[in-house]
């Protein structure tokens, strides 16, 4: 049976979630990777723009020598915890979606209850974790060491795509959960 015919066999619950886990997956690896959670310009110094993201902050600043920095390790509790909580949130993410489509296209898992169920349980609790991340994130961004009077800032678009990741992915584990319920998955020994 081909991926196609696995698909279109598949339950209705089964094929949402197969696409809510998709489009998560596809924005959290943006989300985790690109410098855009927030933004913050510099009003002293020519007033040049900064993009944070969990893992590096960027300059626009042409004359600079070293126009990005990590961000790694820093001394900072609460973004040490979104950068925690992104990682579960994204390993969780790309995990789930690898269980679905073993539950959906491959032979052996396929309607296995079993491997939905532990798709369903790794979405809602990495999602969980995802969320209280932004969470935090939004909450505490503008409170680093940086001065208020002379910084201003907001979040940007791969924060938002981290929020949308995380919300589908609580919805797929939702999802998963009524499919096993409905009888849709059936454990591996019968």
């Amino acid at each position: 049976m081909g991926v196609v015919d696995g698909f279109k066999s598949a339950s209705l619950f089964g094929k949402i979630a197969f696409i809510l886990l998709a489009v998560a997956s596809f924005c959290i690896i943006i989300a985790f990777t690109c410098t855009g959670w927030g933004e913050s310009n510099e009003n002293f110094g020519g007033g040049y723009q900064i993009h944070w993201g969990l893992w590096r902050r960027c300059t626009e600043y042409e004359f600079s020598n070293a126009p990005c920095s990590p961000l790694d390790g820093w001394a900072n509790d609460w973004w040490a915890f979104a950068q925690a909580a992104s990682c579960f949130g994204f390993f969780g993410i790309l995990v789930s979606f690898f269980l679905v489509i073993l539950y959906l296209f491959v032979d052996s898992c396929k309607g296995n209850g079993e491997v939905a169920t532990g798709a369903a349980i790794l979405c809602l609790v990495t999602g969980v974790i995802q969320l209280i991340g932004c969470i935090v994130f939004g909450v505490e961004f503008d409170d680093v060491y940086y001065d208020r009077g002379t910084s201003e800032f907001w979040l940007s678009y791969a924060f938002g795509m981290a929020i949308v990741a995380a919300l589908l992915e609580i919805v797929a584990g939702v999802l998963l959960i009524l499919e096993c319920k409905k009888g849709g998955g059936t454990s591996a020994s019968g």
